[in-house]
């Protein structure tokens, strides 16, 4: 019965949660806080941050900036977030992941 089918059908890029304008990484100067934009509760907050540095510091090289990274390392991070958080399929080019791994590299690199 294919009228009870309960695949989501994924949204397309033009109905996504568009990235705020200028760049993550605190408030002020063309800057956002992640947190706030994402407006997600604390707890899954935390926890994808956490598992995000995770993967980051498992995947890519931490010492390099993101414009560095292998674009197939990049793509198996964003996979694992997916994995993970599905919700991030709802936002435009998985702005939150690209931002939370521009973010943590700007830092370990």
């Amino acid at each position: 019965d294919s009228g009870s089918s309960t695949s989501i059908t994924p949204l397309s890029e033009d109905s996504k949660i568009p990235k705020p304008p200028g760049e993550a990484g605190g408030s002020g100067r063309g800057r956002y806080i992640l947190y706030d934009a994402l407006n997600w509760s604390p707890k899954k907050y935390t926890e994808f941050k956490k598992f995000m540095y995770v993967v980051i510091s498992d995947d890519l090289t931490t010492t390099q900036c993101a414009s560095a990274q292998s674009p197939a390392q990049l793509e198996v991070v964003r996979n694992k977030a997916i994995d993970r958080f599905p919700d991030l399929e709802d936002y435009s080019d998985l702005w939150p992941v690209n931002d939370i791994i521009t973010t943590r590299l700007k830092y370990t690199s």
